[in-house]
């Protein structure tokens, strides 16, 4: 019987610009995405707001008359305020099999050349999710940024049930996603997309008193950042407390993977109304110390893991025993046979 390997999948969305849409044009982009990374993944898919219009889809990108706070990025407002992000995704599952992998990235390569790279992509995908240890994998924010600095106070205090935990959660950057198709990483998109239609949650006025520490609103984003601190709050599907682990450079640079290193807020779940107060099983000691000693753990392996790839495959063209005893000492270490 043949084993039936998961597809990687990726989609993107640009803007057309008039007569298609009031935002920027950015339509020079789909070929470039598209030349990149043909052979990197094994579909590619797009959407423009004229497409999602004539799909019915209109209302995830309409336009606004007002940026108000999402003043980082303007054109948004001209674009529904990215609500779109989620509904593509979901699109784009519906039409895969369980266990396939889909990644969502931003196509602005002529600004950002960095997104032009593809290469080993779908390695990436696999070790981003394997490093989450969730099915939907989104980055944090590179800079140490909280929720209550890029989400707008409202969302917060409504959405994120005013929690303490809901403000401090580390900030998430949506423009590298990667979800692994399950029942789980749906859900997640379908709160996400719901979340979205909120119109006093996705657009950027202003409802009440904003957080003394509030700079500006990334709205489809700093929603997704409250959701998911519920999530890990609540223990939801055992989400892992330390998701997602790792940031990405810049939130565009796919070859560098950080790990966060401060995780002091992680305390505060030990303060609010979560459903579980400690760590974990699986860290052993359920106090930050143990949750320190699990992260550098994950860290050493990752590295250990990169390195015995990299010499196994000079060892190919250039064989020599004194790698290959190297390759057999990290053999042993991470514990292979």
């Amino acid at each position: 019987m043949n084993k039936t390997f998961p597809k990687t999948n990726l989609v993107f969305f640009y803007s057309e610009g008039y007569p298609n849409d009031n935002a920027l044009d950015l339509s020079e982009n789909k070929q470039l995405v598209i030349n990149a990374a043909k052979d990197n993944v094994d579909k590619i898919s797009y959407y423009t707001p004229k497409i999602l219009r004539e799909g019915g889809w209109g209302k995830y990108v309409k336009e606004y008359e007002s940026t108000g706070l999402v003043s980082a990025n303007k054109g948004m407002s001209k674009i529904g305020f990215c609500a779109w992000r989620p509904l593509i995704l979901l699109l784009e599952l519906e039409k895969m099999n369980d266990g396939d992998i889909l990644i969502y990235r931003d196509s602005n390569i002529k600004k950002y050349p960095k997104l032009a790279d593809y290469k080993g992509i779908k390695y990436i995908a696999d070790q981003c999710l394997s490093l989450c240890g969730f099915d939907f994998f989104v980055p944090h924010h590179d800079i140490t940024l909280k929720n209550r600095q890029l989400t707008k106070t409202n969302v917060i205090r409504e959405l994120g049930e005013n929690e303490l935990f809901s403000y401090e959660y580390p900030a998430l950057m949506a423009g590298f996603i990667v979800i692994r198709k399950s029942a789980i990483s749906k859900e997640l998109l379908e709160e996400w997309l719901l979340a979205c239609e909120n119109d006093e949650w996705i657009n950027g006025e202003q409802y009440g008193e904003l957080d003394t520490e509030f700079h500006h609103f990334t709205p489809e984003q700093g929603i997704l950042s409250v959701i998911i601190a519920n999530w890990i709050r609540r223990n939801k599907y055992n989400i892992p407390i330390v998701y997602p682990l790792i940031s990405i450079r810049s939130g565009r640079n796919i070859n560098i993977i950080n790990f966060r290193g401060d995780y002091s807020y992680l305390s505060i779940l030990n303060k609010s109304k979560a459903i579980y107060t400690t760590n974990p099983d699986y860290l052993e000691n359920e106090n930050l110390n143990g949750l320190m000693s699990f992260v550098k753990t994950i860290m050493v392996n990752f590295i250990k893991k990169q390195k015995y790839q990299i010499l196994k495959s000079y060892n190919k063209k250039f064989p020599s025993n004194k790698i290959e005893k190297k390759i057999i000492k990290i053999r042993e270490y991470l514990g292979k046979e």
